[in-house]
């Protein structure tokens, strides 16, 4: 049986994220702010602990080894949810945090199998939009370059590191907003090429894939989950919304 470690995996993406492995067999350990057993599976364990405190990280970290021993897949979906300075908030959740996990659990991974790590990203990584601040932008780069960097320097032990990027995609805590918003809704149709929204189950099936032999072979890549949008150049993308 695989053991799965997800961090972040109590609601969007990464509830779902947690679904889709305990649907295939795999032992999930879900490490995240509070206490979480609605999954109401002997699979499904908790692990509360607050991330960016070090010394309370480390302690759930530990209890997961001892509880479970070895691991093989390391999802990451976590990001700043304070009411605090959001630069430092977002450092120590996004990048602190992740660089911690990582690090603990490289001797801690199974010595034969597959084995990977999977971040998520965002397209503020690379692109620069309204709606997020100048520390969510940054960290999420800084975050890819995490990932190659482990890609390289763990390959040699088996272990793969990848991250996906998923554009704006309906949830269960957001989706009656875009369904119920019928111009915006049609909008992202429209400018989409495969003229739909996202959904977490797509992004879902990318983290899936990667933590999966099917993926043995793949390291280091940053797999854009947006149904073709950021193929799209600009201006062209801006002379169909104008209708010139």
């Amino acid at each position: 049986m695989n053991h799965s470690v997800v961090v972040g995996g109590t609601k969007g993406l990464g509830k779902v994220v947690v679904k889709k492995l305990l649907a295939r067999g795999d032992l999930v350990s879900i490490l995240a702010r509070n206490s979480y057993s609605d999954l109401f599976s002997e699979n499904a364990h908790s692990f509360p602990a607050d991330i960016t405190q070090k010394e309370e990280l480390l302690s759930s970290l530990q209890s997961i080894v001892e509880k479970f021993s070895k691991v093989n897949y390391l999802v990451f979906l976590q990001r700043y949810r304070g009411d605090k300075d959001d630069w430092e908030g977002e450092f120590h959740t996004s990048l602190t945090a992740t660089r911690h996990i990582i690090d603990f659990f490289i001797p801690h991974f199974q010595e034969v199998g597959d084995k990977a790590i999977v971040m998520v990203s965002s397209v503020f990584a690379k692109y620069v939009g309204k709606g997020q601040p100048p520390s969510y932008h940054v960290m999420k780069a800084g975050l890819d370059q995490l990932m190659r960097y482990y890609a390289v320097n763990l390959g040699e032990q088996g272990i793969r590191s990848n991250g996906i990027t998923p554009f704006t995609f309906l949830k269960e805590e957001s989706k009656h907003f875009y369904l119920n918003n019928e111009p915006l809704h049609n909008l992202y149709k429209k400018i989409i090429p495969l003229q739909r929204m996202g959904t977490t189950e797509d992004s879902a099936d990318v983290i899936e894939f990667l933590c999966s032999p099917k993926a043995g072979y793949l390291t280091g890549q940053n797999i854009v989950v947006d149904g073709g949008l950021s193929l799209v150049w600009p201006e062209t993308l801006a002379r169909s919304l104008a209708k010139l």
